[in-house]
C-alpha cells in the first residue's frame, strides 16, 4: 500500500498528526532565538598584552615579535596579524574555516606559557579571547541634561548601569564620556630633591599604608571578637597626612611635598549626543539570547530608571539593533505572504476551483510550520538569512503540491471517483515530484560543506529551504491527497462561469500554439538545438566577462561613522573645535532624516582607539522606509562636505553593514621592513587612489610620526649602581605617566576613586626634568637619571602592523558608483606602471573584493558538486544516462538568465547572486523532469517519438506554468528588495527569477526537442522510466 493511498484510507490519523505538528511548530517558533544575521564564531584568537609605557617599536621587539614566533607553529594558521601601539600589543591569528577554535586556543595557551618568563618585566600576561558576532553591542543609550560631567559619570556608574546589568539577558554595560573623578598627588620635584626622597617609594608607601588586614580573633569571656587592623584612607586629609620619613626627628608629610586633590582622569573623553555632553552606555548581551527579548527586557529597565532619574536627566536610544531585526525579519515575512498570496491566485486562474486551491493554502502554513520545527533542532535561529530561505522557499513549497494537486483535478475531469483521482494522480507523479524535491534540495548540500564566511553565513539559508522542501514534500504525497478526496468536486458556479471559461478557453488555446510551435521546431531539430545552445553559451560568456563583480552588497542599516584623524600632537581642544563644525555640517545634510548623532574624541570604546588627535561621530539615521534620500547618498554628500576641513576623514559603515570580515572594500597591503620607505610607497599609491575613478577616502595606515624623547640606557653604568631597565622604566613612568597606587578611597556616592602619584604639571612639561630624576637604589641610595642614561629627541611611529612577521601598511578606500572588480583593476594597473618597489618589498591587494574572488571560488566548486548530485538523482529517477544529460541543458539557459536579469537591472555579479545561481542548478531542471517523465510514459505506450514529445508538452504545459509562475512570483516581492535588509536577498531572488524564467521559455522548447533527437537514434529501453 503506498503512501499516498494511506493516507486517504486513514484521513484522521493525517488530520492528527498535522495537528500535532501545527502544536510543536508553534512552541518551536515562539522559543527560536532572534538575531539579526547568524551567529558566527569567526576563526579568530587575538592575543592581548600591555606594556605601560613602552614606544611602539620596543613593544614590536620585545613583546610583538616574541608573541609572534611563539603562536606561529599552532596547526591550522591562515595568517597572523599584528598592532604595536604605544604600550599595548595585539597579536590576531587568523585560522582556517573549520578549525577548532577550543583546541586552537588551548595550543595557543601553551606557547604563550612556555613565553611568559622572556617578556619584559612590567609587561602584563598575555590575554587571550575570541571574536564572535555575538560581541557587538545590541543597544546604545545617551544620558544628557546636565554639564556637571562628574555627577552624570557617578550617576550611571553608580545607579544606571548595575540596574541595566540586572535585566534578564544583559552581560556587560559599558560607560563612555563623563568625568571619572580620582585623586591627585602631585609631587614637586624640587621638594623630593630637597628632602633626599624618590617618587617610586612615595608611590610604594601610599599603597602600603592604604590596607585593612584581618589579624585573627581575641576571647573576652563568653565573646569571640574578629581582630582588624584599619588603615584606609577615608578623606584626602589621611592622605596628606602620611607620613614618608623622618627629618632630625621631624616627620614628612606628603602634604609637605605634594600637593592632594580631587581632579579628573586624563583618559577621559568627550562625548555629545545629539549637540549635548553626556555619557553613553553600549550594552552586550549573553551569549545566545535572543535579542529582541533582551531588548523588551531593557527597555522595562529604563522605565524603572526614568522614575528615578534626577530633574532634567533625559536618555535617548542612539541605536537598537531588536528594532533592525523587527524591521528587517517584518519585510521577510511580508515578501513571503505577498508571495504566497500572488502564488494562490495563480493557482485559482489557472484551475478555477476554489476548494482545490485552498488545498495549496493548508499545505503551505503547514510546511512552514513543519519548518519552525526542525530549525529549532538544527539550532537555526530567526534572522535575515535564514528567513530569506523561508521566502525563497515559499515559491518553491507549492511546487510538489501544484503538480500533484494538478493531477489529481485532471483524474476528477476525465470523471474518475474523488478516492481513486486522489490516489492515482499523485501515485503518477509521486516520482517526479520526489525527485525534483530532491535536486532543489541537493544544491543546497554543498553549501553547507563549502568552507569560509559565505559558507557560515548561508548555512542558515540552505538549512531552511532544505528542510522546508522536504516538509513541502511529505506534505504533498499526504495531505494533498487525503485533502483532495474530500475536497475536490467539479461544481460550477455560475456567478463564475463566464470568468472561468474565459481563463480556461486562454490556457487551451495557449496548449493548442504551444503544441503548433513544438511540432514546427520539431522538423528542424539540429538548428534549433545549435542556434539556441550556442546562442545562449555565448550571450553568458560575454556578460560574465562584462559586467561587473563585488562581494556582499552594503546593507542600508541606516548607521555609519566619520572618524576624523588631526595631525599626531593635536590638542583635544581644537579636535573638538574642528569636530562642533562636522557635526553642524552632517546635520544639515542629514536634515530630517537625521535621528541621532554621538561625538567621541579621546574615548576609543569599540568606534576606534583613544587619542586626543582622533574624532568620531556616530550617525543614526531614521528608517529606510520613512527617508526621502537612501543612505549611499547621504554618505557621498557628507563625504564630499568633509574635503574642506584640516583633518584626514574617512566616512564608512559599520562591518555588519557590509557583511564581510574584510576591512575595507579597497585594500592595497605594502610590505616591507622600512618603515619610511613604505611610508613614501603608499603617499604614492594613497595619491593614485585619489585619482581613479570610484575611489573614496583613500587613507594610509601609517600615520604622522609621533615626537618622542628617547631615554637610552648605559647598562653597564645601571648595574654598577644597582638598577636595571625595567627599575628605571617605572620610575620614569610614575614620575611623568602617573602610577594608580592601588589605593582608592570612596567618594560620596559610594564609588572607588582612584589615587594617582605623579610630578606636578611644571615639572611634567618641562622636558629637562626628566634627567634630573632622582632614582632609588637597592643600597637606599639615589642617583640622578642624567648619570645613567642619554636622551635624544626623536620621531617614531604610532602603531606598526605587521602581517606574517613582515611589516605592513595598509592603504584603505571606500568604493562609490563602481564595482570593487571595475575599480581593482584600475588600481593594480596603475600602481604597478607607477610605483617603484625596492628589494624587500611588495604590494598585495584585498579587500571585499578578494572576499568576492575567494567566495566565488567556493561557490564554482558548490556549483560543480550541485550538478554532479542533479544528474545523479536524475539518472537514478529515469534509470538513464541520456534523459538527465538532456535535462542539464536548462542549466545553462538558467545561468545565462540569471545574468541577463542583473544586467538589466543594474546589478553587479555579486557573492549573493551566485548562490542564487548554484540554487538554480536545482530548480531549472525540474520542468524537464515532469516534462521527459510523462514523455517516457508515453514512449512506452508506443507513442511515436515526436507524437510523445508533443502530447507531453501540452500535457505538463500547464503545470510545469503554474509552478514556475508561482515560484516567480512567490520571488518578486523578495527581489524588488524594499524595506531594511532588501539589499541582501535581492540579487539572490533576482538571479533566481531571471534563470527561471529564461530557462522555462527555453527548456519547454529545447528539452524536447533534444529529447526527441536523442529518442530517434537511441530508442527507449524497458528498464528506463
Amino acid at each position: 500500500m503506498s503512501l499516498p493511498s494511506t493516507s486517504v484510507k486513514h484521513p484522521v490519523t493525517i488530520i492528527m498528526a498535522v495537528i500535532s505538528v501545527m502544536i510543536v511548530g508553534i512552541v518551536a517558533l515562539i522559543r527560536l532565538p532572534v538575531d539579526y544575521y547568524p551567529n558566527i564564531e569567526f576563526p579568530v584568537i587575538a592575543v592581548s598584552t600591555t606594556y605601560n609605557g613602552a614606544a611602539p617599536e620596543e613593544v614590536e621587539k620585545s613583546i610583538t615579535r616574541v608573541i609572534e614566533g611563539a603562536v606561529s607553529g599552532v596547526n591550522g594558521i591562515n595568517y597572523i596579524e599584528s598592532t604595536s601601539a604605544e604600550g599595548s600589543s595585539m597579536v590576531t591569528i587568523n585560522f582556517q574555516w573549520g578549525q577548532n577554535l577550543d583546541a586552537a586556543a588551548n595550543d595557543v595557551r601553551e606557547k604563550l606559557d612556555l613565553i611568559k618568563r622572556v617578556l619584559p618585566e612590567g609587561a602584563s600576561t598575555p590575554a587571550i579571547f575570541k571574536f564572535s558576532s555575538s560581541m557587538m553591542p545590541v543597544m546604545g543609550i545617551g544620558f544628557t541634561g546636565s554639564e556637571n560631567l562628574e555627577y552624570l559619570y557617578n550617576l550611571a556608574d553608580t545607579q544606571i548601569k548595575p540596574k541595566l546589568e540586572q535585566a534578564d539577558g544583559v552581560a556587560t554595560a559599558n560607560i563612555a564620556g563623563g568625568f571619572k573623578k580620582e585623586v591627585h598627588v602631585d609631587v614637586s620635584k624640587n621638594r623630593l630633591l630637597a628632602y633626599g626622597l624618590d617618587i617610586e617609594n612615595i608611590a610604594k608607601i601610599l599603597a602600603m599604608e592604604n590596607q585593612n588586614v584581618a589579624g585573627g580573633y581575641v576571647y573576652e569571656g563568653v565573646y569571640k571578637y574578629v581582630l582588624r587592623t584599619t588603615g584606609e584612607y577615608k578623606d584626602l586629609e589621611d592622605i596628606k597626612n602620611i607620613v614618608l620619613t623622618v627629618k632630625n626627628g621631624i616627620p614628612v608629610r606628603l602634604k609637605d611635598i605634594a600637593s592632594v586633590s580631587y581632579g579628573y582622569s586624563d583618559s577621559t573623553g568627550i562625548v555629545r549626543v545629539n549637540g549635548k555632553s553626556g555619557i553613553t552606555l553600549f550594552i552586550n548581551k549573553e551569549a545566545g539570547r535572543n535579542t529582541v527579548t533582551v531588548a523588551k527586557n531593557i527597555y522595562e529597565k529604563l522605565k524603572e530608571i526614568e522614575q528615578t532619574l534626577p530633574p532634567g536627566i533625559k536618555y535617548q536610544i542612539i541605536f537598537d539593533s531588536s528594532k533592525d531585526i523587527e524591521n528587517s525579519i517584518n519585510n521577510v515575512r511580508d515578501a513571503a505572504i505577498q508571495g504566497a498570496i500572488l502564488a494562490i491566485l495563480i493557482l485559482m486562474i489557472y484551475l478555477w476551483n476554489i476548494r482545490t486551491v485552498s488545498i495549496i493554502g493548508i499545505s503551505i502554513p503547514t510546511s512552514i510550520i513543519t519548518t519552525f520545527i526542525l530549525m529549532y533542532f538544527f539550532n537555526v535561529t530567526l534572522n535575515i538569512v535564514s528567513l530569506a530561505g523561508l521566502a525563497l522557499g515559499v515559491g518553491m513549497m507549492v511546487d510538489s503540491s501544484i503538480v500533484v494537486l494538478e493531477n489529481i483535478f485532471y483524474h476528477r475531469q476525465k470523471k474518475e471517483g474523488r478516492f481513486t483521482a486522489a490516489v492515482k494522480g499523485t501515485e503518477e507523479v509521486m516520482l517526479a515530484v520526489t525527485a525534483s524535491t530532491f535536486t532543489t534540495v541537493a544544491v543546497f548540500l554543498p553549501i553547507v560543506f563549502v568552507q569560509g564566511f559565505t559558507a557560515q553565513i548561508f548555512r542558515d539559508l540552505a538549512l531552511t529551504v532544505t528542510i522546508s522542501l522536504l516538509s513541502s514534500l511529505v506534505v504533498s504525497i499526504t495531505l494533498v491527497p487525503m485533502l483532495s478526496s474530500k475536497m475536490v468536486v467539479l461544481k460550477e458556479n455560475k456567478l463564475l462561469k463566464p470568468i472561468e471559461d474565459f481563463f480556461i478557453k486562454m490556457i487551451n488555446g495557449m496548449d493548442e500554439i504551444y503544441g503548433r510551435i513544438l511540432s514546427k521546431l520539431l522538423k528542424h531539430k539540429k538548428e534549433v538545438i545549435l542556434t539556441t545552445f550556442f546562442g545562449v553559451l555565448a550571450i553568458g560568456a560575454v556578460l560574465t566577462v562584462v559586467m561587473g563583480k563585488e562581494g556582499m552588497p552594503t546593507v542600508d542599516e541606516g548607521n555609519f561613522n566619520i572618524n576624523a584623524t588631526f595631525p599626531v600632537g593635536t590638542r583635544i581642544e581644537f579636535t573638538d573645535k574642528i569636530t562642533r563644525e562636522m557635526e553642524k555640517v552632517v546635520a544639515g545634510i542629514a536634515g530630517q532624516n537625521l535621528r541621532s548623532m554621538v561625538v567621541r574624541i579621546n574615548s576609543g570604546g569599540f568606534w576606534g582607539s583613544p587619542a586626543e588627535y582622533k574624532s568620531s561621530i556616530r550617525v543614526g539615521l531614521i528608517d529606510k522606509e520613512k527617508r526621502t534620500e537612501s543612505q549611499e547618498k547621504i554618505v557621498e554628500r557628507i563625504r564630499q562636505a568633509m574635503k574642506s576641513f584640516p583633518a584626514k576623514i574617512n566616512v564608512s559603515y559599520s562591518m555588519t553593514s557590509r557583511f564581510t570580515t574584510a576591512e575595507a572594500p579597497i585594500v592595497v597591503e605594502i610590505r616591507g621592513d622600512d618603515l619610511k620607505i613604505s611610508e613614501k610607497i603608499s603617499k604614492q599609491v594613497v595619491d593614485i587612489l585619489n585619482t581613479i575613478d570610484g575611489v573614496r577616502d583613500p587613507q594610509s595606515s601609517r600615520e604622522d610620526a609621533l615626537p618622542e624623547v628617547k631615554i637610552a640606557i648605559n647598562r653597564d653604568l645601571a648595574s654598577k649602581v644597582g638598577l636595571n631597565a625595567m627599575n628605571i622604566a617605572q620610575s620614569v613612568q610614575t614620575a611623568f605617566g602617573g602610577r594608580a597606587a592601588a589605593t582608592t578611597i570612596k567618594s560620596k556616592e559610594g564609588t572607588d576613586i582612584d589615587v594617582i602619584v605623579r610630578l606636578q604639571e611644571e615639572d611634567r612639561l618641562n622636558i629637562d626634568s626628566i634627567l634630573s630624576l632622582n632614582l632609588p637604589t637597592p643600597i637606599g641610595k639615589q642617583v640622578p637619571l642624567a648619570s645613567i642614561v642619554t636622551r635624544e629627541k626623536a620621531y617614531g611611529p604610532v602603531t606598526i602592523y605587521r602581517k606574517d612577521a613582515i611589516r605592513t601598511t595598509k592603504v584603505t578606500a571606500d568604493s562609490y558608483g563602481r564595482t570593487t572588480s571595475e575599480i581593482m583593476k584600475d588600481i593594480q594597473s596603475r600602481v604597478e606602471k607607477e610605483v617603484f618597489l625596492p628589494s624587500g618589498f611588495s604590494i598585495t591587494y584585498s579587500g571585499s573584493y578578494k572576499d568576492f574572488e575567494e567566495s566565488a571560488l567556493q561557490l564554482i566548486l558548490a556549483f560543480a558538486l550541485a550538478i554532479i548530485l542533479v544528474y545523479a538523482i536524475m539518472a537514478s529517477q529515469f534509470e538513464s544516462l541520456i534523459a538527465p544529460f538532456v535535462i542539464m541543458f536548462a542549466v545553462p539557459f538558467g545561468y545565462t538568465g540569471a545574468l541577463v536579469f542583473m544586467f538589466l537591472t543594474g546589478k553587479p555579479i555579486s557573492t549573493i547572486a551566485i548562490i542564487g545561481i548554484v540554487v538554480l542548478a536545482g530548480i531549472v531542471v525540474n520542468n524537464g523532469i515532469v516534462l521527459l517523465d510523462y514523455m517516457n510514459q508515453l514512449l512506452h505506450k508506443g507513442l511515436p517519438v515526436e507524437k510523445a514529445a508533443v502530447e507531453a508538452g501540452k500535457r505538463r504545459l500547464r503545470p510545469v506554468m503554474m509552478t514556475t509562475m508561482t515560484t516567480i512570483l512567490g520571488l518578486i516581492p523578495m527581489a524588488l528588495g524594499l524595506g531594511q535588509g532588501g539589499e541582501l536577498y535581492s540579487p539572490l531572488a533576482l538571479s533566481i527569477l531571471g534563470g527561471l524564467t529564461i530557462s522555462t521559455l527555453f527548456t519547454l522548447i529545447v528539452v524536447p526537442t533534444t529529447y526527441a533527437a536523442i529518442r530517434n537514434r537511441f530508442k527507449l529501453k524497458k528498464y528506463e522510466d
